[in-house]
Order: structure tokens, then sequence, then C-alpha cells
């Protein structure tokens, strides 16, 4: 008998080994399943950093004052045009001036940026969730930048009145914000979309209400 128990207890511990490697196996299964989703789907907010198929959202709060002179020389005077296509230049020309390359303009990225702008305007609100809880990879989604590709996105936003709801002012207050800068300056974005819209979220009266989209696709 002593024999039996022996060997039914040495059983019973080489099943519970086996299985505890089984659930093991299975557990690591799952966390790179999750790490995978992470890639496509997570939207993340500084400092948290993430690597392919996150997004990077900023704000510029309220009418930010911008600092003395342009980093970019001259730029104002080059570029000219709709609001849109001035930011683009703009950021284009800050690009250029250090080395990197224009960002291309994507049709699906200036969709979304478009109607944010605008929807921030018509219900009154400023942030990169929308009251109804949509994010900007839901904004993406519905623009149809997104697919099956991995993805990289990131966001700015920013509004003014006054002397401080031009592009060039915009730009220029992005441009002395450390993290604003690092997102539109960034060698990880290919594509950008502007969406300018007339009006501001907060307070009310003559402004304009700016979002930068930016992104890159890899399939």
């Amino acid at each position: 008998m002593t024999l039996i128990a022996v060997t039914v207890v040495l059983w019973v511990l080489a099943v519970l080994s086996v299985l505890v490697i089984l659930r093991g196996v299975a557990l690591a299964d799952r966390d790179d399943l999750r790490r995978r989703a992470v890639r496509r789907d997570e939207a993340v907010h500084e400092p948290r950093r993430r690597h392919v198929g996150t997004m990077v959202l900023l704000l510029s709060l309220g009418v930010l004052a911008a600092g003395a002179g342009a980093t970019a020389p001259d730029a104002s005077a080059q570029c000219a045009g709709a609001p849109d296509d001035t930011t683009l230049c703009l950021i284009n020309a800050e690009r250029r001036a250090r080395g990197r390359p224009a960002l291309a303009v994507a049709p699906r990225l200036a969709l979304a940026a478009r109607r944010y702008s605008a929807d921030m305007v018509a219900r009154s609100f400023f942030s990169h969730v929308a009251p109804d809880g949509a994010t900007l990879a839901d904004r993406l989604r519905r623009s149809g930048y997104l697919g099956a590709c991995a993805w990289r996105a990131g966001e700015a936003l920013a509004w003014g009145f006054g002397d401080q709801m031009t592009p060039a002012s915009r730009v220029e207050a992005w441009m002395h914000s450390r993290r604003h800068r690092r997102v539109l300056l960034s060698r990880r974005y290919r594509e950008v979309g502007i969406g300018v819209a007339r009006g501001v979220p907060e307070g009310g009266g003559e402004g304009f209400t700016y979002t930068a989209d930016l992104g890159r696709r890899r399939c």
C-alpha cells in the first residue's frame, strides 16, 4: 500500500507540474496578445510612452502667450493663404530649419482635424476626448485613416483670439512648448492634417480653434 500511495502522490505532483507549466505558457501568450493590441489601439498621454501604434495628445490651453521671435526666420512672410495652409507651411518651415523632412498632407487626417475643430467650437469643449467619449483613435477610424496597418498618431490643439488667433501665433506658441515642439518636429511622423475652425470653444468671441493631427502608417 505504501508503494502505491507514493506512486499516486508522485503522479499527482507530475500532473500539477504540467498544469503549472501550461498555465504559464497561456499567460505568456495572453500578455503577448495584449502587447500587440496596445501597439495598434491604445491612446497614451505624455509622459507615458509606447512605440508603434501609440498616440501623443497635447493641448495648447487657451490663449497661450507666444515668445519673442519665430524660430524659423522669415517663415511668416513666405507662408500666406488660408489658415490651415498657412499653419502647415509654418510647421514645415520649423521642421526644415532643423533638418526634418516636411510633412505631407493626408486628406483623411485633414478631414478628422477639420471635423474636430468644428466640433469643439460647436459644443464648447476643449479636450482630446469629446463629450461623448470619442478619442483621437475613434476620429481617425471614422475618417478612414486607420486600417489594418501598424500606425502612430499624435495631436496638438490650440485656440486663440485677438492677436493670438493667427496661424503664426499658434505655431510659435507650440514651438515654445517643449512637449508640443517634440511632437510637431518628430521624425516619426510623415503626414499631417490641419483643421482650423472659426470661433473658440470657451468664452465666445472672435477667434480660431486649431487641430493638428499627425500620423504615420506602415503596412
